[in-house]
């Protein structure tokens, strides 16, 4: 893999390495662009391998990048046979592979801290790495950070939370657990989906037996191909992702609570006093942060209605899924009474309405507060990731506007990476 000290200009710089980030910059590489990968972890794949989340959500019927990530993982018995459960250590090895054959330069230990912006274009980031702070021009930017962190230091429009309050969805610190007994580890093996060891309802009422009472009502604990168990048993409740306070204090009570939530497991009887705790997670996972204005937004009603666009870059078919943004509202999630039917996530949507040579993908990309707890999850991110990271290289390599791109030209090319959704 290229790894990079950079000092002039590249084509595109993709700020953020977790699951869009990844398949921007290898969407990008593909493409022709000279292409930077930044990423403030020691790994690429985001919440995939630095916040353990070991499992993908609304990857079925991703083709292209997605597709052959999940080969991959296949092919070096990495996820389970019949649902979308991996091994994170695996996952990580994947990602460098993909991106060293495609020729992505990747920097890690490295994090956009400040732009530059002259009139509507952004001109240079500014990357805070172990050297100090090194700026890095760029002629096309995608902004995978989930948070939105470089569409807001270059001045982009930007909703976050819900209507009315403002408030977030809970952060979650996931940890990988050893030990828990065979039979209740392969009590669903054989079935599709992604269903915990323990059903949900029964893992919630055998912890509250034992008098613990976790903060996260609907707590799963999913068996992993290496032997290993993901556990997500906390909510973080009223914490913002933007804000370092938060995020320790977040981070220090969820890994307190996976100690306890771990401790009440001993307690179920029989093998159950075997588990251990092998890690908590390098990164705490935060659902929800900037939503970027684009060109087009996302809205609830697409969601129910099953919109359709001509500029279609993928399609999602997960339901609304709002994780209480306070304990005092159940603790679990919802999806506000809303029926989702598949529906259409166009690329105007990833296109910065406010900058004319940014791009987004994954969970910052322009929608509203019940959209994005549909299109947020990380197959999603994948599929928006590619679209971002091909129309990044496309005008990059043409010196024009994002937003000036033909469509056309964007869906030859996702059509030629095997990329393109079914009609």
């Amino acid at each position: 893999m290229k790894t990079s000290s950079p000092q002039d200009t590249y084509d595109v710089v993709v700020a953020g390495a977790g699951p869009a980030g990844v398949a921007a910059a290898i969407a990008s590489a593909r493409s022709g662009a000279r292409t930077l990968l930044v990423e403030p972890q020691n790994a690429l794949g985001g919440v995939w391998t630095s916040g353990l989340l070991s499992l993908i959500l609304d990857a079925g019927n991703k083709p292209g990048i997605m597709k052959e990530i999940r080969e991959r993982l296949r092919g070096r018995e990495g996820v389970a046979e019949n649902r979308d459960l991996y091994d994170a250590e695996v996952m990580k090895r994947v990602l460098e592979e993909l991106c060293a054959e495609s020729g992505v330069e990747v920097l890690l230990h490295s994090k956009v801290a400040d732009a530059d912006v002259e009139g509507a274009t952004i001109t240079r980031v500014y990357l805070e790495c172990k050297e100090g702070r090194i700026p890095v021009t760029g002629r096309c930017f995608v902004d995978t950070t989930g948070d939105g962190d470089l569409a807001a230091r270059a001045g982009c429009g930007f909703d976050l939370g819900r209507d009315g309050d403002g408030k977030t969805q809970p952060l979650s610190l996931m940890a990988l657990i050893a030990g828990v007994p065979a039979d209740d580890r392969n009590r669903n093996e054989g079935t599709s989906g992604t269903a915990s060891c323990l059903p949900k309802d029964e893992f919630l009422e055998s912890l509250r037996n034992t008098g613990y009472d976790p903060s996260y009502t609907r707590p799963s604990l999913f068996p992993l191909p290496n032997g290993l168990c993901a556990l997500m048993a906390n909510h973080q409740y009223e914490c913002s992702g933007l804000r370092s306070a938060d995020l320790t204090r977040a981070t220090l009570d969820a890994r307190r609570e996976i100690h306890l939530t771990v401790e009440a497991m001993r307690r179920f009887g029989g093998d159950w006093d075997k588990i251990r705790l092998i890690s908590t997670a390098a990164h705490i996972g935060v659902r929800e942060g900037r939503r970027i204005h684009g060109l087009y937004r996302i809205t609830v009603d697409d969601v129910a209605s099953g919109a359709r666009h001509a500029d279609a870059i993928a399609r999602c078919t997960f339901g609304i899924d709002i994780h209480t943004p306070t304990r005092q509202e159940g603790g679990g999630y919802t999806n506000e009474g809303v029926t989702s039917l598949p529906y259409d996530i166009p690329l105007r949507a990833l296109i910065a309405r406010d900058r004319d040579n940014l791009v987004m993908a994954g969970r910052c990309i322009s929608g509203d507060f019940s959209a994005h707890a549909s299109y947020r999850v990380t197959g999603n991110a994948v599929a928006t990731g590619e679209a971002a990271g091909t129309a990044a290289a496309l005008a990059a390599l043409r010196d024009i506007p994002v937003a000036t791109l033909p469509f056309s030209d964007v869906l030859e090319r996702l059509v030629q990476g095997n990329a393109r959704i079914a009609e």
